[in-house]
């Protein structure tokens, strides 16, 4: 069964959620909907000065690569990415990301709704 990012992806675009989180919240939607995927961390070149590198969280689904955010980033959006270019190939490193069920995701995304209102 192969679907898109819109169609998947929609209800949690707006969300901003640790990038790690949302790498969980990626997988457990993709899980749900029976898709194979792989997580991944890696190096990404900054666009302005390509000698500056981040380390990343992606998750590569249909040969599209997803963007959870930088490791340390704890309120990053969910994003295609398409400069697949500024990857350092030789620095992605596969996670073993814990999957959640979506009634979990759906109390990871109240917890975080809630923590940024108080």
């Amino acid at each position: 069964m192969s679907t898109d990012f819109e169609t998947l992806f929609l209800p949690y675009l707006g969300l901003r959620l640790s990038a790690f989180d949302n790498m969980k919240l990626i997988s457990a939607v993709l899980t749900d909907a029976s898709e194979t995927f792989e997580c991944v961390a890696a190096d990404l070149q900054d666009e302005d000065d390509p000698q500056l590198q981040q380390s990343g969280y992606f998750v590569c689904w249909q040969q599209t690569w997803l963007f959870c955010g930088v490791t340390n980033d704890y309120h990053a959006a969910i994003t295609l990415f398409t400069q697949v270019e500024r990857i350092n190939k030789a620095s992605i490193c596969v996670k073993v990301v814990p999957v959640m069920t979506m009634q979990q995701v759906s109390f990871m995304c109240v917890e975080t709704a809630h923590f940024d209102h108080c």
